[in-house]
């Protein structure tokens, strides 16, 4: 991995009280890679506590057994972190994706070290341990154990598979490797289970989260020969079918497996009215910069970006971002 093993290490080792945070709307790779880095603190003696600015989705509540994730939702201050000597950000180097934590890190910039496997970002810290080529942040926390000779435990290992499996697909996007599958192995044997895993995360739909899916499929727009796709979620979609907010999670995905699709977008309006997008590509096209004209980023398969301003131009603008990108790799 490319990194600088030693002075990260250096960081670590000069510090005894860490607090660990991440992205609001915060996924699996998000929470494993904190639940997991936790975990590899504490053995070697560390103070760790992880907080976020949002509460952990009911969904994946399940990954946290012993309840380490905290959130400034159940009102903690950010003078209660002040006595963290070293705050790590995980998955997310834009200060937009911080959310009420963005405000913490900004007391104590000094103290931020940033790790993630994201292309694009913002001045959250001086300190950057980054590596794009890989597949998840729980990849390189894993790599950070191996570094700090913590044993696996099931604890650890969990969290981890939980982060690197969704990151990846399943194990299906390009980015996952032999040494992808190396690693989920060894996660395997030291206690994490698939079948576990697989049931929370893919297994636990409600009803209203299926209504909202067919919702969203059948209002779905394809052009460029079937090439593109592009579908919307609206605040009236999620309450008239009495959904949640979480609902809308990996609807891109499920846009993206329509036969055909190379480049698919979507538009989730937010309860505030500011719009989430998500890009999703299997080709050439770069995600990462479509998400980059609304202000957001990623990587080149898998991007996102919060823009605000009337829903309607905004899927008029995306559409034409998509359909530009389409015929500037397949020009007519």
């Amino acid at each position: 991995m490319r990194l600088d093993w030693s002075a990260f290490l250096k960081v670590l080792d000069e510090s005894k009280r860490v607090v660990l945070t991440s992205h609001v709307r915060p996924d699996c790779d998000a929470l494993g890679s904190e639940l997991g880095m936790a975990g590899i603190l504490e053995a070697v003696g560390k103070d760790v506590r992880i907080v976020n600015a949002q509460e952990t989705p009911a969904s994946l509540q399940w990954i946290d057994p012993r309840r380490k994730l905290e959130s400034l939702a159940q009102g903690i201050t950010p003078a209660d972190l002040d006595d963290r000597d070293l705050l790590i950000v995980l998955d997310t180097s834009a200060w937009a994706q911080l959310g009420a934590m963005g405000e913490v890190l900004k007391r104590q910039r000094e103290r931020v070290v940033v790790v993630d496997h994201h292309v694009s970002e913002d001045d959250l810290s001086d300190r950057w341990f980054k590596d794009p080529t890989a597949e998840a942040t729980a990849r390189i926390v894993y790599e950070i154990g191996l570094r700090l000779r913590v044993p696996l435990t099931e604890s650890i290992a969990t969290p981890l598979y939980a982060g690197l499996s969704t990151d990846t697909g399943g194990f299906r996007f390009p980015s996952a490797s032999g040494e992808t599958f190396r690693v989920a192995a060894r996660l395997v044997d030291a206690g994490a289970s698939p079948p576990f895993i697989y049931r929370e995360l893919f297994e636990q739909d409600t009803l209203a989260r299926l209504h909202l899916v067919g919702r969203t499929l059948a209002g779905a727009r394809t052009f460029n020969d079937g090439n593109c796709i592009v579908s919307t979620v609206r605040q009236s979609d999620i309450k008239e079918v009495g959904a949640s907010p979480a609902d809308t999670e990996d609807l891109i995905n499920l846009t993206l497996a329509v036969k055909g699709t190379q480049v698919a977008a979507i538009m989730i309006e937010q309860p505030d009215k500011r719009v989430k997008l998500s890009f999703r590509s299997r080709g050439a096209a770069d995600c990462s910069a479509l998400a980059g004209h609304f202000g957001g980023g990623g990587h080149k398969a898998a991007a996102g970006a919060i823009t605000t301003g009337a829903f309607d131009e905004i899927e008029k603008q995306v559409t034409e971002a998509v359909d530009a990108a389409w015929h500037a790799l397949h020009p007519a």
